[in-house]
């Protein structure tokens, strides 16, 4: 074939790709192939169309045969990306590192191997990758927000700032980032950095309702408040969902802070239902759950199950209703030098929602996989002897942590039931499995399974958890800390008097009340809006819940 006439050809199909007509590229680009079937350029092109299509096995066959005559670190990086999108990862490794090994200034690479690391749960890697990636190219923002999300994950919040600020200095007037570092800053008790960017945010974007509704989380509003202005005289028919939610949510707080409870729960009520006409979370399906659970253990407590590995850093529950008070029992308890407060935890739910609540036929198998799990993860939390995991909703599977952990340390507290259900159903919470505080309903029928459920494992293992009652705890909590401490076999420490002071992540729905002094009356606030939770009053009054 004449060489002009072929290089016209293939100019035609490359037209035809920059005008995405990628099927008419492969079709007339395989009769080319046919031509000249080692030309690199034309190969290149089908791969990257098949790319494209979504063919990933073709485009991966084609790589195959251009890496035999033609190596550059651009194919072995493209080709990486196809063996990632197969799931080959090893291969893709192998790949990523060719293309590196061929171009060491090759950022991209080292991001999207940072990526795939991340994928295969090698984080230290994946950070140190996505670090070499900045380091080549500054303004490699794929990296920079890569490398702040795993360090959100980690709760590394420290380390997230100074990225986001080198971020921001790319781009000043980036509102996502304000917004971002608005939030660390919240998380880290500094609210008063925390309103200068969301401000900032606000003056470049009012659309931006996010930063709206978190400024006004940390602001006592009155009515000259320009946030609380602008939001009250906004038209919701533009909003999308996302947005409709932060508003309800940021004006409910404002008219609760004016003191105007009617329409402090007219915003709480829309909130709630447009969130509950977009949730998937049935309570029906949550009371089979709750079921299933009490058969497990209806004719065993303890399965005496003799492991072979030793814990060395053993694991502190913190169970409870949300709101319950958990996350300031944490905060006091972590202020002790022995013991690591990692939060939240969601290990617990995940391996227990992989090997089921079904009776299994080997005992033994069945706890040890719950051990390993999450002993393997949270190990790499922190060395210190104890670290406190205070996911509330861990109460449901006490009975499982005892016979997983018999070294574990488990703290339920309790709280006046109304003052739990009222807290929760006006908490915007953002994890869907806490759907049940849309109604209430819901919320104070969740109570009734929490509350059943706590009895049932009062009868079980009475002696072999630690209950506080928090009104009583925040009453003398020196006196109550030290008879925790008691049984976590740990001295008093007087750093704990300043627990308020502690320099750690919070990033629960209680950050803002663990930075100050314990409040000793919070289980009474309900009851200014009784009138308006009548609903949830008179369920717990028909189940003899005494609050």
């Amino acid at each position: 074939m004449n060489s002009n006439y072929f290089e016209k050809k293939k100019a035609k199909l490359l037209s035809l790709f920059k005008e995405k007509k990628y099927t008419d590229v492969l079709k007339n680009g395989k009769k080319l192939l046919k031509k000249k079937h080692n030309d690199a350029q034309l190969i290149f092109l089908l791969v990257l169309t098949l790319i494209n299509l979504q063919k990933f096995e073709d485009a991966e066959e084609y790589l195959k045969n251009l890496i035999s005559f033609k190596k550059t670190a651009e194919i072995y990086y493209t080709f990486a990306n196809v063996q990632k999108k197969l799931n080959k990862f090893q291969e893709a490794i192998f790949s990523f590192n060719k293309a590196i090994e061929l171009n060491p200034n090759f950022s991209e690479a080292y991001n999207n191997l940072g990526n795939l690391k991340k994928l295969i749960n090698e984080r230290d890697d994946a950070i140190k990758c996505f670090k070499k990636a900045i380091n080549l190219k500054k303004d490699n923002i794929e990296a920079l927000i890569n490398l702040a999300n795993i360090y959100r994950e980690n709760n590394n919040y420290e380390d997230l700032i100074i990225i986001y600020n080198q971020i921001l200095e790319l781009d000043n007037k980036n509102v996502k980032t304000l917004y971002n570092l608005g939030t660390a800053y919240i998380f880290l008790g500094n609210n008063l950095k925390a309103k200068d960017y969301f401000e900032r945010a606000f003056e470049i974007d009012k659309s931006h309702i996010a930063s709206l509704r978190n400024y006004i989380n940390i602001t006592k509003i009155d009515k000259n408040n320009k946030v609380f202005q602008y939001l009250n005289k906004a038209n919701f028919e533009n909003f999308n969902y996302e947005n409709k939610v932060f508003a309800f949510d940021a004006l409910s707080k404002c008219y609760f802070d004016l003191n105007d409870y009617e329409r402090g729960f007219e915003y709480l009520n829309k909130l709630n239902f447009i969130k509950k006409e977009n949730s998937n979370y049935s309570l029906s399906i949550e009371k089979e759950k709750f079921k299933n659970i009490k058969s497990f253990f209806n004719d065993n407590g303890y399965f005496k199950i003799n492991f072979e590995t030793n814990i060395k850093n053993k694991p502190i529950f913190i169970i409870g209703m949300p709101r319950s008070g958990t996350t300031l029992l944490e905060q006091i308890l972590s202020s002790h030098s022995q013991i690591h407060g990692a939060g939240e935890l969601r290990f617990l739910p995940k391996i227990i929602d992989k090997v089921g609540l079904n009776t299994p036929e080997d005992f033994k198998e069945y706890f040890t996989e719950i051990r390993s799990y999450y002993y393997n993860n949270i190990s790499k939390i922190s060395s210190k002897p104890y670290i406190i995991d205070k996911l509330p909703s861990n109460f449901r599977w006490l009975g499982l942590i005892l016979n997983s952990f018999p070294e574990a340390k488990i703290i339920h507290i309790d709280r006046n039931p109304m003052a739990v259900c009222w807290s929760n159903y006006k908490t915007n919470f953002v994890y869907s499995g806490m759907d049940y505080t849309l109604t209430q309903e819901d919320t104070a029928d969740y109570y009734l399974l929490y509350d059943d459920l706590m009895k049932f494992w009062k009868n079980k293992f009475d002696k072999k958890y630690f209950n506080v009652n928090y009104d009583d705890f925040v009453q003398n909590f020196e006196f109550h800390t030290k008879k925790i401490l008691s049984y976590l076999n740990l001295k008093w420490e007087d750093d704990l008097k300043n627990y308020e002071k502690a320099d750690r992540v919070v990033i629960t729905a209680s950050y803002q009340q663990v930075r100050g002094k314990i409040r000793k009356d919070t289980s009474l606030e309900w009851k200014k809006y009784s009138k308006y939770l009548r609903t949830m009053q008179n369920i717990l009054e028909k189940n003899k819940i005494k609050f």
